[in-house]
């Protein structure tokens, strides 16, 4: 592409084309092409180099791109550089092994020309640059590219919520504490820590105390996104030999074969109770003063009842014994 004045007249040389996102055709966004520009290295350039120090850079334009190697007319291997900006002597801000040219070490005396090759390809390469500088990678994106700005504000605003509950919350040592992870979103990773030591990588772990004592649950969750979320519940499992579960069951002297009583000591203002034996049959019961109830299986095994109460604030909890219910 030769030299040529705008029709303008304002001494801008015309030369590169409009790049997205930009799309504009202004001194600004916008670098020339100079033909015979040349020069040659003033020190060696490593394959890594990060500037070029040549003799005179005073004939080439303040960002284009280069063509190191032989000299002008003679055949050999070169490579393509793109540069951002220079000085009187310098070449600086550089990508390297331009429109698909082979990187490589460059000894001092090579020559160093103003290129004018696969324009269309250099024009393609310069419009992903701006816009990976200016949208921004999608892993570690520049500071103050979009994609950036979007990352921060997502990690600030949209974090995600862990939320969890476990049951029972007062239970003996050894005894098995149900944890469930409520937590929406595209969680990847969960870490539970159990507040003796204790962790778990599982969605929804049973877990088991072997001491007395009070313990804080945490929960840490991670989305596909990065975002993270944690929950901390203060002393939120009581373990004792002294304490006694809300819901347990019994078996009654005399009772008949595989029968068994459920009993619910749950606080609160309690409207109703389902009784979910674990077996595909339940029962509801609207007297809030009714605590007990009595179930017959009609085979020997291993049962998972449950509890649902109903309080007068419209919450539902649903409890479940602290261990599975062996029928015989």
């Amino acid at each position: 592409m030769s030299e040529r004045p705008s029709s303008l007249d304002t001494g801008y040389v015309a030369g590169k084309l409009s790049l997205f996102p930009d799309v504009l055709d202004d001194k600004d966004s916008l670098y020339e092409v100079r033909n015979n520009a040349e020069t040659t290295l003033r020190t060696g350039l490593p394959y890594n180099g990060k500037k070029i120090i040549v003799e005179d850079t005073s004939l080439f334009p303040p960002a284009g791109i280069l063509r190191v190697g032989p000299p002008p007319g003679v055949s050999g291997e070169t490579e393509l550089i793109y540069y951002g900006s220079k000085t009187e002597n310098t070449f600086k801000d550089l990508v390297r092994g331009f429109a698909g040219s082979r990187q490589n070490q460059w000894p001092s005396g090579s020559w160093a020309t103003n290129a004018v090759t696969a324009e269309p390809h250099n024009a393609v390469k310069d419009a992903i640059i701006n816009i990976e500088k200016r949208a921004g990678l999608e892993t570690n994106p520049d500071s103050g590219s979009l994609n950036r700005r979007l990352k921060d504000m997502e990690l600030k605003f949209l974090s995600p919520k862990a939320v969890f509950k476990a049951f029972p919350r007062v239970v003996l040592p050894g005894g098995p504490v149900r944890f469930q992870n409520f937590s929406e979103g595209d969680v990847i990773r969960t870490l539970w820590d159990f507040g003796d030591g204790g962790q778990s990588m599982e969605k929804n772990p049973i877990y088991a105390y072997a001491k007395e004592g009070t313990y804080t649950v945490r929960l840490h969750i991670v989305t596909s996104s990065g975002a993270q979320g944690i929950s901390t519940k203060t002393n939120y499992l009581t373990v004792s030999q002294s304490e006694k579960p809300s819901f347990f069951y019994t078996r009654k002297l005399n009772s008949p074969a595989l029968t068994y009583s459920f009993v619910d000591q749950s606080d609160g203002d309690i409207l109703q109770r389902f009784w979910v034996f674990g077996d595909g049959e339940s029962l509801k019961e609207e007297d809030p003063s009714r605590h007990e109830v009595s179930h017959t299986y009609q085979a020997p095994g291993f049962y998972e009842p449950s509890l649902l109460l109903v309080f007068a604030s419209d919450k539902v909890q649903r409890v479940f014994l602290s261990e599975m219910l062996e029928v015989s």
